[in-house]
Formats: C-alpha cells, structure tokens, sequence
C-alpha cells in the first residue's frame, strides 16, 4: 500500500487488485475484479470489470477500457474507448 498513489478522487471497487508502484491522477474508476498491474499510471480514465492493465501501461483522459479488456506493457492509451474482450498489447 505504501508504494500506491492515490488522487482525493480514485474509486476503486471491491475486489479489484492494484498491484505495487501505481499512480492514480484524478478522476479514475476501476471496478470490480480489474487488475491493474505495477508501475501504471492512471488519470482520467474508467477500467470496468475484469479487465487488466499493465505493467507500466499509461491510462489518459478520455480512456474507457472495456470489461475483460486488456491493456499490455507499455501501452499508452487517450480519448478512446477499448471494447469487451479487446487487446492492446506491448507498445501498441
């Protein structure tokens, strides 16, 4: 926990799993049984349901990554919106 950055605004849901060294901006949401792995950076962005994000993946305003989602390494996403199921792997 000491290793996780927190915005006044995160909302994170039960069951969700942050791994260490993640940094929340203001205004995200991560629900449910979403994994966001270590060393991620969020803001402004929506992770629904099990959808999983990282390692040191870059989540800007405007990203709505779907349920059962993935987002990979490196990946650096803005102003989009990932459908279910969807992947964007390393460096994409």
């Amino acid at each position: 926990p000491e290793t996780v950055w927190l915005s006044w605004d995160t909302a994170i849901e039960p069951g969700a799993v942050i791994e260490p060294n993640v940094v929340f901006g203001p205004g995200v949401d991560v629900e449910s049984l979403a994994t966001v792995r270590a060393f991620s950076h969020l803001e402004g962005c929506r992770v629904r349901a099990g959808a999983v994000v990282g390692p040191f993946a870059r989540l800007r305003p405007g990203a709505d990554i779907g349920p059962e989602a993935h987002i990979g390494n490196f990946v650096e996403v803005k102003n989009v919106t990932v459908g279910a199921g969807a992947k964007a792997n390393h460096l994409a």
